[in-house]
């Protein structure tokens, strides 16, 4: 079983992935925003974020990873984002230690049982 945090501000889909993750033995908690999860954050460590990139603003998920890398270098986060579809970015985002600190980029949709693989994959846990 894996504590994970989903960050995103969609809630139909963060309800989809909890009914998902949740099902397979998995502890989840949920923020819809970058404020909220910093303040989730506070209160414990998952041992894996999922975050979205656009949320209040169109770089607020980019800025959050920085910021929980900082402060957790140790902590995986698999961003998820629409970016390429909505923004039409005609290159791809691949992590690096500095500007994208993360385990890996997924571009939606995400179906949920692909991110629960994606997830246990991570931790370790499949």
């Amino acid at each position: 079983m894996a504590r994970i945090l989903l960050i995103d501000d969609d809630v139909d889909l963060i309800e989809g992935y909890q009914l998902v993750l949740s099902h397979r033995g998995h502890e989840v908690q949920a923020a819809y925003s970058a404020d909220e999860a910093r303040r989730v954050l506070r209160s414990g460590t998952p041992d894996v974020v999922v975050l979205d990139v656009m949320m209040e603003s169109q770089t607020a998920g980019f800025e959050l990873a920085r910021e929980i890398h900082a402060l957790c270098p140790a902590l995986p986060i698999l961003m998820t984002s629409g970016v390429h579809q909505a923004a039409g970015v005609p290159f791809r985002f691949e992590p690096d230690a500095d500007w994208l600190p993360v385990a890996k980029f997924l571009d939606k949709p995400v179906l949920p049982d692909a991110l629960a693989e994606e997830i246990e994959r991570t931790v370790g846990k499949k």
